[in-house]
């Protein structure tokens, strides 16, 4: 067991034991994690000690309490640790990582990376990029020659009886290296990617050897008999899960030493090519086909989600440095920051990908970075009806409704679509409209032209110079927009939002995270209540004069989104005093089966969108019969 101690006060991080027996957690100088410089920890505050089930920890009398994973352990009590646990002692924290081997070598997972970690500071100091700027070097033609010929030197000389001559070690980077040119063929292959492969950047690139390279790919994808289509991709990632390890190992055998040697020197090239001009072990995953969002428990734990299911990535950071300077190349160009004081940020990359970043002190493991991905292509109403994510007449109805100028909310749960869904009814908003839009983190994705989009923004340093939602909104309103596109309503911002589209800007747009259409109207009614103290009656009536169209959006089981609720928005009930709502469309079906279907109900301004021809009718009654 290896105990890696940051004091959170002082931003200081050390490595406190290493050992295979157990240890003591106190302020005594005899303990062998000693925490000497805080009154908060007891002389003797906690022991851990071996345990059939691997580790345990117990708190000791008369101690404060300890946070394990989470969790809050009190004195007398005792909780199983193991190694990635995570402890909190005042204003320590505990990480507990993998013990030594026997012998006192480090794991060839742990070998590799400090290898890397060796490779990348030599390059980087051959480079000299503290005299230069890091930021100022670009990704020319002299450039990735500079670091081609360093590479090339240090892996001849300094680092290939390391690598080469190490089986293990060389075994793992060529399946790095081959699982990421098969992903790349399978994406070039499926359509996902237009690039060819002898358009990647990545110096040192030789034609003779990269024919040979795609001969051994070729023969990967026949082994994992893989389809390489668009329809098949869940099975083709099943296939690559199942069997990877088994048939790479075979085949690796077969290749030669100098296609071996090119492919481990190709792979180190563009990690270090993706460090410098990209950000690092993230660029594979960014540049990966249908990966939508990208979730970093640690720097170790990486996961994403492909094709609407959660998996572990083999990507891995090389410690908390490499993923904080990451983090900090994406806030930074956004006038954003992330430190000690600012423990966590929203930004967006240069594609309008959605970012969330959290550091210590509030995230234990280390550094956490969420990336929600967007797709390249904008996604259109007929994308939704080919993905069955809506009917044909779902969609007729909610372009009627958005050309018609009725004020729609757009409701649904983490991860259900509701920004996709936005942009889709925002597609049908007239080109000689005035649009402004407001965001936390700018995401929405509008074609129009004549479009307004404006950005929240934090306190500085001082505490000052915030610009909120419900500011912008304000600002909007003097702005002369037809229409004002919220990206979501979160707290007191829905009240100015809702006067707006009181106030002449029918055809308002906002999102709001809820469980069902109708608990979308309670959570506004709650968010109105926080920023101005007015009966609920009247809170109900502002908001059924505002709100014309509930569109409920979910992610089933499965991974798969669709529009599960269609709801018209009506008048007070004088019997209950409650907001009436009538649902147009419903979801019948669980799963794969689950599908949209009409109940039956006609909106109520159905007649004003055929007197402006806004609805197809011949598609609407033909589904609505069917």
């Amino acid at each position: 067991m290896r105990v890696v101690v940051q004091d959170t006060l002082k931003n200081s991080r050390w490595v406190a034991y290493e050992g295979s027996a157990g240890f003591v957690i106190g302020r005594d100088g005899a303990c062998e994690v000693s925490l000497s410089t805080s009154k908060f920890v007891s002389r003797r505050h906690a022991q851990v000690d071996r345990a059939e089930e691997g580790w345990r920890l117990e708190v000791l009398t008369g101690a404060t309490p300890i946070v394990v994973d989470g969790q809050q352990v009190a004195p007398g009590q005792s909780a199983t640790v193991d190694e990635g646990s995570s402890l909190r002692i005042a204003e320590f924290a505990i990480t507990l990582e993998p013990e030594m081997h026997a012998d006192g070598a480090i794991s060839h997972e742990d070998s590799i990376d400090e290898l890397q970690r060796e490779l990348h500071g030599s390059v980087l100091r051959r480079l000299d990029l503290r005299r230069s700027g890091a930021s100022s070097m670009e990704a020319t033609s002299d450039s990735l020659e500079q670091i081609d010929a360093i590479i090339d030197d240090l892996l001849h000389h300094d680092f290939q009886s390391r690598i080469v001559d190490t089986p293990e070690v060389r075994n793992r980077f060529l399946a790095i290296a081959l699982q990421t040119r098969l992903m790349f063929e399978m994406g070039r292959r499926s359509g996902e990617n237009t690039t060819d492969s002898s358009e990647i950047e990545t110096p040192g690139r030789n034609a003779v050897l990269e024919e040979q390279v795609l001969d051994y790919v070729n023969r990967l994808i026949r082994r994992l008999e893989l389809e390489l289509t668009p329809e098949a991709g869940d099975r083709d990632f099943d296939r690559i899960e199942a069997r990877f390890v088994e048939v790479t190992e075979t085949l690796i055998n077969e290749i030669p030493a100098n296609v071996q040697f090119y492919l481990v020197s190709q792979l180190l090239k563009k990690q270090l090519c993706d460090i410098i001009f990209g950000l690092g072990p993230l660029q594979d995953l960014l540049d990966t086909p249908n990966i939508s969002e990208i979730m970093i428990v640690s720097p170790r734990d990486v996961y994403v989600e492909r094709s609407g299911r959660v998996i572990k990535s083999n990507r891995t950071f090389l410690g908390d440095e490499q993923l904080l300077s990451v983090i900090e190349r994406i806030v930074s160009p956004l006038g954003r920051r992330i430190d000690m004081s600012t423990p966590l940020v929203d930004a967006r990359l240069r594609d309008g990908s959605r970012v969330n970043a959290v550091i210590r002190p509030l995230a234990l493991k280390g550094p956490c970075l969420t990336i929600r991905r967007f797709p390249s292509h904008q996604i259109s109403a007929e994308d939704l009806v080919k993905w069955r994510s809506l009917t044909n007449a779902a969609r007729a109805l909610i372009e009627g409704t958005v050309k018609t100028r009725k004020n729609v909310l757009v409701a649904g749960g983490t991860g259900s679509g509701k920004t996709t869904m936005l942009n889709v009814l925002s597609s049908f908003i007239p080109e000689s409209e005035r649009i402004v839009t407001i965001e936390d983190a700018a995401e929405l994705q509008l074609q129009q032209e004549h479009v307004v989009s404006l950005e929240t923004r934090p306190p500085n340093v001082e505490g000052k110079g915030a610009y909120t939602i419900r500011d912008l909104v304000k600002n909007a309103l003097r702005m002369r927009p037809d229409r004002i596109i919220v990206g979501e309503c979160r707290g007191d911002e829905a009240f100015d939002m809702v006067q707006a589209m009181n106030t002449g800007h029918a055809g308002s747009m906002t999102t709001v995270h809820s469980n069902s259409a109708r608990d979308a109207l309670f959570r506004l009614e709650t968010m109105f209540l926080m920023a101005v103290e007015i009966p609920l009656q009247a809170v109900r009536r502002q908001l059924a004069q505002a709100l014309d169209l509930v569109v409920y959006v979910e992610r089933l089981r499965g991974g798969r989104r669709m529009c599960t609720q269609i709801t018209e928005v009506g008048d007070i009930n004088p019997m209950t005093a409650e907001i009436e709502t009538r649902d147009i469309m419903v979801r019948v079906g669980e799963g794969q089966e689950a599908e949209l279907s009409p109940t039956g109900y006609m909106p109520a301004y159905l007649g004003e969108m055929v007197e402006k021809d806004m609805i197809d009718l011949d598609l609407w009654f033909d589904e609505v019969s069917a």
